[in-house]
């Protein structure tokens, strides 16, 4: 009797054991009704593509911040004897990179409604801006005419295009790995927030060339 008794004490008190002493339990969270696909600021590639954004902005910060630093060294700017830079195709390539803001606008508004069919058309279509756009990048730099070589004016002069043309090869690289991916039907839930994003960067490297632009081929013809 005595060895029994024991048993059944030992199994009453014993965690999670019989009646007596019930373990307190928590209701288990479900996540059943979250969203599968979010976008903004409660996705986390939008928190790295902004990331992205600051870390260029303050690239290229630099890059006009030593244009101007080198201007209050010379006399004339540019220095006797070079040049002014033509404007045709760099104020063509702004007009194109401004008209680009467009079709990235519906390519974000597609991927927010989970559109394929418009994501599809509208990634091609930024794609071809893309590919224009970055061709006519490499005629700015002859537009330029110096060498990036030749003095301080010209090597900063080609600092800024050069810097922001590597903005516009890794929005074209993106656009078109987002394009292969639709194309070939591999594409997950995910990447529709990753084309919004990358519509975010795309603004980004529209905008920030327009100052850019002005400070390279306008105000060396102020002096």
């Amino acid at each position: 009797m005595s060895a029994a008794h024991d048993a059944r004490a030992a199994r009453d008190h014993a965690p999670g054991q019989g009646s007596a002493h019930p373990i307190p339990t928590r209701p288990a969270l479900s996540v059943a009704d979250l969203p599968t696909v979010t976008f903004g600021h409660r996705d986390v590639m939008w928190w790295g593509t902004n990331g992205f954004v600051v870390v260029e902005t303050m690239t290229l910060a630099a890059v006009v911040a030593s244009w101007f630093y080198l201007r209050r060294n010379f006399d004339a700017w540019p220095p006797p004897g070079t040049p002014l830079p033509n404007l045709e195709i760099p104020t063509l390539n702004l007009v194109l990179l401004l008209a680009g803001i467009v079709p990235y606008a519906l390519l974000d508004k597609a991927a927010k409604r989970l559109d394929r069919a418009a994501l599809v058309k509208w990634l091609w279509v930024c794609l071809l801006f893309g590919i224009v756009t970055t061709v006519l990048r490499g005629f700015e730099l002859a537009a330029l005419n110096t060498r990036w070589n030749s003095n301080a004016y010209g090597s900063v002069q080609w600092a800024i295009v050069v810097t922001h043309g590597t903005l516009l090869l890794t929005d074209l690289f993106e656009t078109g790995t987002l394009a292969a991916i639709f194309a070939r039907g591999k594409e997950q839930e995910k990447h529709y927030p990753d084309a919004s994003d990358n519509s975010l960067y795309s603004y980004f490297m529209i905008l920030v060339w327009i100052p850019c632009y002005f400070i390279v081929y306008w105000l060396p013809r102020l002096g």
